[in-house]
């Protein structure tokens, strides 16, 4: 959508990086895994993915954010996310946080690694219960969780 990729890349035109997610503290360290970060912006997150061991994709719309990222150990894709299938058994994690897509939040329990984890974290506009959450989830154990903001880890045991 070509007015998202406008409108994101106003923002990060102006936009810093803020510190990494604290979701990202229940995703334990790892060699030789890999992580995929959906709407990864200006790559604060992936970076700490990268500290924490793991081989890091990064997907945003905006080309203003993945130019700023200096990082030459992140891949990163510039790619409309609204038609975007996540290649099957690929990650290890996967993280969306402070993006909602539902069609790539379902996706997720499908194309996950068994033993891999999901961090989330959703935009307070974008309306999903608790309860249509954890039944995309079902097969999730809960690692972290907050209703206010909605966060969430988990990790596939199916």
């Amino acid at each position: 959508m070509i007015e998202e990729k406008i409108k994101w890349n106003e923002k990060y035109k102006t936009l810093t990086p803020k510190a990494p997610s604290i979701l990202l503290d229940h995703i334990p360290s790892a060699k030789n895994k890999k992580a995929l970060d959906l709407a990864g912006g200006l790559g604060t997150n992936a970076e700490a993915l990268i500290n924490k061991g793991y081989d890091i994709t990064l997907i945003d719309i905006s080309d203003v954010a993945i130019s700023k990222i200096k990082n030459p150990k992140i891949k990163t894709f510039c790619l409309d996310l609204d038609n975007y299938i996540i290649p099957q058994n690929e990650y290890d994690v996967i993280i969306m946080i402070k993006y909602f897509n539902l069609d790539l939040l379902k996706q997720i329990p499908k194309v996950l690694k068994k033993g891999g984890y999901f961090a989330f974290e959703k935009i307070p506009k974008y309306k999903l219960t608790t309860e249509e959450f954890f039944e995309i989830f079902k097969d999730f154990e809960t690692i972290f969780f907050t209703k206010e903001p909605f966060r969430y880890v988990g990790k596939l045991t199916k």
